[in-house]
């Protein structure tokens, strides 16, 4: 069971060798995350981007790009269709995005040309976070992708999160889906599907456990679920978080890395070849830790 991000590199390891194909990497600490990986042999690196903007990342991190296939582009958008195209055409492995918004990214990701899309998939955002406070990995979605996920989305996001977990060597994960309160209220839509789908892993439909509608205390901590005396089959040990929205998703996301200062690795579930989906501000260690990660567990 994997318990620490740390313990993604021999997961990494084992993958062997891959290559990467960077869009814009106009950044510290995507470019040092990247170096870090292809340091210890997991990754060769094609940087996709303006070159004198490359080179003067390289020279002020102090990094030589003379280990690194640098392709020139003219601007962001190029960079991103040429970073994308380079994997869809099977020339690298796992797409990764440096100093650029997710929103240009992901549009470049979800065009019908780019190549990486499936027939029947959902695409969605998979984060894992390591909080010191925890003995144990939170797998989450959706922070990035889905602003509103319906029923159906839910579902796929659930099997995405589980399928995670299972790669971890997480046994039997226990899924929360989390809601401003445990009780189910007409007022509170993410309520009802929280409880349908809780009743549908009840009689034995989703193969994991499944509780919800449950506070986030209650969902990661037995003292808040014994003080507020909720009975679950989680109980404050779950392994896995589905929010009701991306408001809810992307705020736990920061609140994590930027209040907790906890690190994060986070990659796309549904597309054809492994896509990494960092935030710009994230660290140098969450940007390597997404990149074992992409290693570790390949296509979800």
């Amino acid at each position: 069971m994997v318990t620490k991000l740390s313990q993604l590199l021999p997961l990494a390891q084992d993958a062997g060798e891959k290559k990467l194909s960077v869009a814009c990497p106009y950044d510290s600490h995507t470019l040092r995350a990247v170096e870090k990986a292809r340091s210890e042999s997991l990754i060769e690196v094609a940087l996709i981007g303006q070159r004198s903007k490359i080179e003067r990342n390289a020279f002020q991190c102090g990094i030589s790009l003379d280990n690194y296939e640098i392709i020139d582009s003219l601007d962001d958008d190029n960079a991103l269709e040429a970073a994308v195209r380079k994997v869809s055409s099977g020339r690298a492995d796992i797409l990764m995005k440096g100093l650029i918004s997710s929103e240009r990214y992901l549009k470049a990701v979800l065009h019908r040309n780019s190549g990486l899309l499936t027939l029947d998939s959902t695409i969605s955002h998979i984060g894992i976070i390591e909080n010191k406070n925890l003995d144990r990995l939170l797998i989450f979605g959706d922070a990035a992708v889905l602003p509103e996920p319906d029923f159906k989305q839910k579902l796929r996001i659930l099997n995405s999160l589980v399928k995670m977990a299972e790669r971890l060597y997480i046994d039997n994960p226990k899924v929360a889906l989390i809601a401003a309160t445990e009780l189910v209220s007409m007022a509170i839509k993410a309520g009802h599907d929280a409880a349908i789908i809780s009743k549908m892993s009840e009689r034995g439909q989703l193969g994991c456990i499944v509780d919800g509608p449950l506070g986030l205390d209650v969902a990661i901590n037995k003292e808040a679920a014994e003080i507020k005396e909720v009975r679950s089959v989680i109980q404050g040990d779950a392994d896995c978080l589905i929010f009701p929205n991306i408001e809810a998703g992307n705020a736990f996301y920061k609140a994590n890395t930027k209040i907790a200062n906890s690190n994060v690795a986070s990659i796309l579930a549904g597309v054809k070849c492994p896509v990494i989906l960092t935030s710009r501000a994230d660290s140098i260690e969450s940007k390597y830790y997404s990149i074992l990660l992409a290693l570790a567990t390949g296509v979800i």
